[in-house]
């Protein structure tokens, strides 16, 4: 999927001055109307700009989106909250975003981002702010799912309103029952595993100069750059931007950077990540899900030093993954893909307990 620019002749500022001019009681062609619309969209825009929680959420919506364009099963990703509106209702809101699967089914979506202070404190959504959604979600007869980012843990989560947990007036889902009921695998995502370690190695040039000094310093010519999986060269173009893409982006925290000297010169010297500890056994180790991967990317790219410097990176989508085929098997890449359906289990069990304790009264 690519990024389309909605409004290249730029009609959204005509619109905005005209319900600026009428607002105010003004006409759009007076040279005072545009002075002051102008003026309004300076002040405002300094006004949202120093508020960094705003600022914050409008570049999550638009990490949603991008991620669920990089996933790869998305067809079309539209926001459904700009625009003309209107309604018979008054107590109604719009979703961010509708979104139609490439197998032709649709949602809307409501983006929000939650940071715990307590790592078991719950997400809160109030009843009646999700009623007005679900009323413009139900007018459509399209379901309606909340993406919930926990940017303390870096997880996207994807989840159907009818799923939250209910206590009085607010609706609430821990992090546990989140992971539980989770719905992004109908974007695409999934749980990825290989074998450790994954390395980027640079080869110094056998022609050139490259002697150890006695303060073990050492000046040399790369003569080759080389990634390699679990000490093994990759070939393939594909499973080279695999596992660089892992490398930059995965979870694993364990860092090498050894060198290899023969005989007093320099051979190569790599970089290698790896999990702090891994299940040999198993034969692999999880490198985490491609949203959180993609996530990362899009972190790296919008606030590379933890300060917001735009809200959407240059890049389209499609660049801010490699995609991985269906019919993928690794030569020397070996992929391990978990592909995670929701369990309401818990819930069935909860409402099957109301129902015999209605019976039993």
């Amino acid at each position: 999927m690519k990024r389309h620019i909605s409004d290249e002749n730029q009609f959204k500022l005509l619109r905005m001055l005209d319900d600026f001019a009428r607002s105010e009681g003004l006409a759009i062609n007076d040279e005072n109307t545009i002075r002051k619309f102008i003026n309004r969209i300076s002040t405002t825009v300094k006004k949202h700009g120093d508020n960094p929680a705003l600022v914050h959420g409008f570049r999550i919506e638009s990490m949603f989106a991008h991620i669920a364009a990089a996933l790869g099963e998305s067809k079309i990703l539209t926001e459904e909250d700009a625009g003309a509106f209107f309604s018979l209702h008054e107590k109604i809101r719009r979703p961010d975003f509708r979104l139609v699967t490439r197998g032709g089914e649709q949602y809307f979506i409501e983006v929000k981002n939650f940071h715990q202070k307590d790592p078991l404190m719950p997400y809160k959504l109030k009843e009646d702010y999700l009623s007005t959604l679900i009323e413009y979600a139900e007018a459509f007869g399209i379901p309606l799912k909340i993406a919930l980012y926990w940017s303390r843990w870096k997880l996207w989560t994807l989840i159907d309103t009818k799923y939250f947990n209910r206590d009085k007036s607010d609706l609430f889902i821990p992090l546990l029952d989140a992971l539980k009921r989770n719905e992004m695998a109908l974007l695409g995502d999934c749980m990825i595993g290989t074998v450790p370690p994954l390395s980027f190695r640079v080869y110094a040039d056998p022609q050139k100069p490259r002697e150890v000094d006695t303060n073990g310093k050492v000046h040399f010519t790369i003569g080759k750059a080389a990634i390699y999986a679990n000490g093994v060269e990759i070939n393939d173009e594909l499973e080279k931007q695999l596992a660089w893409f892992f490398i930059l982006h995965g979870r694993w925290n364990k860092v090498d950077q050894p060198a290899k000297i023969v005989n007093g010169h320099l051979d190569y010297t790599e970089f290698s990540v790896s999990p702090m500890e891994w299940d040999r056994n198993q034969g692999f180790a999880m490198l985490g899900s491609l949203s959180e991967m993609i996530s990362s990317q899009y972190n790296l790219l919008t606030s590379p030093e933890g300060h917001i410097r735009q809200l959407a990176p240059d890049q389209q989508p499609n660049q801010l993954s490699v995609l991985i085929p269906h019919n993928y098997k690794g030569g020397v890449l070996k992929l391990w893909r978990f592909t995670l359906q929701p369990n309401y289990d818990d819930i069935k069990q909860r409402e099957a307990n109301i129902r015999l304790h209605e019976d039993r009264s």
